[in-house]
């Protein structure tokens, strides 16, 4: 048995606890998934209780944000257990959908969910570098960056996408991830023999 699988009920329930914590600048749960899936796919996982500062924003410093300790640790039981799910979807090798909600108008943007990813990413900007530098991961890296780049405060940074390019691009989110996270598993594996092979050359003299 999966103990950390999630319900329906689970993800309605943590949705709406962050959607109560918005005006403290706390995640929404669109924005949540992205972040988790850049801390499980990126350079050395990241789990989600390191990050509760990221994800509550101001509420983390705020006593009153919670009811109280139960209402506390059933909001990190949720957040954990969605932070397993991505790392359980990735390492397993299966894949990973992301998590993107329609607005009032019905329409979705991906928004959220690139700017969470990148969110994620700034927690390790060298390692990420990486990623860009290399032409296979790089190009993995597009779609999420055209997204999170559309509600740029500068003009110039700012990218368009019309309504057939956000369609495109919302279906290469889910490869991409894959994508991303085998490349710095691959990384990771390469590094690991290198340093086996380096202590086992210095303990052949």
């Amino acid at each position: 048995m999966n103990e950390t699988a999630m319900s329906d009920a689970d993800y309605q329930k943590l949705g709406q606890t962050l959607a109560g914590l918005a005006g403290q600048g706390a995640m929404k749960l669109e924005m949540l998934d992205g972040f988790f899936a850049a801390l499980v796919a990126g350079p050395e996982v990241i789990r989600a209780a390191e990050c509760l500062p990221q994800i509550l924003g101001r509420a983390w410093d705020d006593d009153a944000a919670f009811p109280g300790p139960k209402a506390f640790d059933e909001f990190m039981r949720l957040v954990n257990g969605h932070w397993h799910e991505v790392s359980a979807t990735l390492l397993a090798g299966d894949d990973y959908y992301p998590w993107l909600d329609a607005d009032d108008a019905g329409r979705v943007s991906g928004n959220d969910w690139a700017e969470g990813f990148e969110q994620g990413m700034a927690l390790q900007p060298a390692d990420w570098q990486l990623a860009f530098d290399d032409a296979d991961a790089g190009a993995a890296l597009a779609p999420i960056m055209t997204l999170a780049m559309e509600r740029e405060a500068d003009p110039a940074l700012r990218t368009t996408v019309s309504d057939a390019q956000r369609e495109e691009l919302l279906g290469q989110l889910s490869p991409a991830v894959s994508r991303l996270h085998d490349f710095f598993r691959t990384l990771r594996e390469k590094m690991a023999a290198e340093l086996a092979a380096a202590e086992q050359e210095k303990t052949s003299f």
